[in-house]
Formats: C-alpha cells, sequence, structure tokens
C-alpha cells in the first residue's frame, strides 16, 4: 500500500520528512528492493521506514531529512535481513498447524498488516497538520502533556493551545476519511510488537485514544 501524493493542507504545511520522502520515495524503495523481492515487502518497509523517521522529527531536529531517512533505511533493511535469517531457523510447526500465521503476542499476520497500514495512515495525517497544530496536537496525545503546559511551551494561552489540538484532532479525521478510514477505527491497537512486529513504539502510541482531547484543567 504505497504512500499517496494526496494532501489537503499543502506542501508548505508538512513536515521536513514528510516532504522529504514523498520527493524521495523511489530512493528509499530501491535500497530495499536491493535485498527483498516482494513488492509487499518494500511497501512494507517503506511505510516503516517513514514512521520511525517521522516520530524521531517530532523528539529533535532532523539537520538532514534525505541522509537521515537513506541511513535508516539502509539500516532498517539489514535489521529486516537478520530478522529473517533468524525467523528461518525456526520450525514452522511450532504454529500447531494453523493456517494463519500467529506472532508471540497471538497477533496474526493479517492483523499486523492491517494495523501498519492504519499507522501509516495515522503518520500521513498527523505529518500533514499545520506546524503549530502538530506541535500541540503531539504533546498531547503522545507526550501527554496538560493544555497548560502545551500552552508554556507553544507560548500561547491555554484556550489556543484547546482550540489547536481540537482542531488538529478534526483536521486528522477529515484526512483518515479521504483514505478510506472512520476515525472510530483508531480507538485502540493491540501491542504489536513481538514476532513480525518492526514498528517504533513511538508511533504506536499515536493510536492511543486519539479520540478524547478533552482535559481535566
Amino acid at each position: 500500500m504505497p504512500l499517496e501524493l494526496r494532501f489537503q493542507f499543502g506542501d508548505r504545511h508538512m513536515s521536513k520528512i514528510f516532504d522529504t520522502f514523498l520527493r524521495n520515495e523511489t530512493a528509499i524503495k530501491r535500497i530495499f528492493a536491493r535485498y527483498f523481492r516482494r513488492l509487499e515487502d518494500v511497501e512494507d518497509l517503506s511505510q516503516e521506514v517513514f514512521m520511525k523517521c517521522f516520530a524521531a522529527e517530532m523528539r529533535t531536529d532532523i539537520h538532514d531529512p534525505k541522509a537521515f531517512l537513506l541511513r535508516s533505511a539502509r539500516n532498517l533493511a539489514f535489521s529486516e535481513l537478520k530478522r529473517k535469517v533468524r525467523t528461518t531457523t525456526d520450525s514452522i510447526e511450532d504454529s500447531g498447524g494453523s493456517d494463519v500465521y500467529m506472532d508471540e503476542a497471538g497477533i496474526s499476520a493479517e492483523t499486523q498488516l492491517d494495523t501498519r497500514r492504519k499507522l501509516t495512515a495515522l503518520s500521513q495525517a498527523i505529518a500533514s497538520l499545520p506546524p503549530r497544530h502538530r506541535r500541540a496536537f503531539w504533546m498531547r496525545k503522545i507526550e501527554d502533556l496538560k493544555l497548560a503546559q502545551i500552552a508554556a511551551r507553544l507560548d500561547v494561552s491555554v484556550s489556543t493551545a484547546k482550540k489547536y489540538v481540537a482542531e488538529a484532532l478534526l483536521m486528522c479525521e477529515t484526512h483518515l476519511r479521504k483514505q478510506g478510514y472512520e476515525p472510530t477505527e483508531f480507538g485502540a491497537f493491540p501491542a504489536v510488537r513481538g514476532g513480525g512486529s518492526r514498528s517504533d513504539a513511538a508511533v504506536y502510541a499515536m493510536v492511543g485514544g486519539v479520540k478524547d482531547i478533552s482535559d481535566s484543567e
């Protein structure tokens, strides 16, 4: 499932990682194509490297997004190759004859794929937000900061901080619907972190209660 070039807020609002990924998506996929023949693997890994790099961008400033993305892609490719080698040494009989592959946490491969696709869509939605809305949303939903703390960091009033978070949520919901998802699908995700999962924990945190933005303050 390739990342699509349809964004409602315009390039000027995109995160640097998001914009750079779109401009260099072919080069990134070429890195994975050197080691993996299946188109699904190339697409999946390309999505994952974007999510990992976007999560990193929200924690710190990335001075050279292109170099960071390409280096991350190479590292992920090598890491995945090692994982596949380890996997091939395990007996497939451990699945008990089941027709559906289950990882160590009891999550099917199909569910893992669906989760990663939803995470990609959600990552795109957040990355396409205007900068202040994106920062406010991230601080509220990922860092779990109070509105007063967000307001202090952004140097705005508490009411303005709450407005940013609320508007960001609406923008994300609109984006997700355009991608064919209902926001209610993002209320909770399985903690797919063992077995065949490779996604960064910070990205999984994005789906933790996306619908709830109210504050007790």
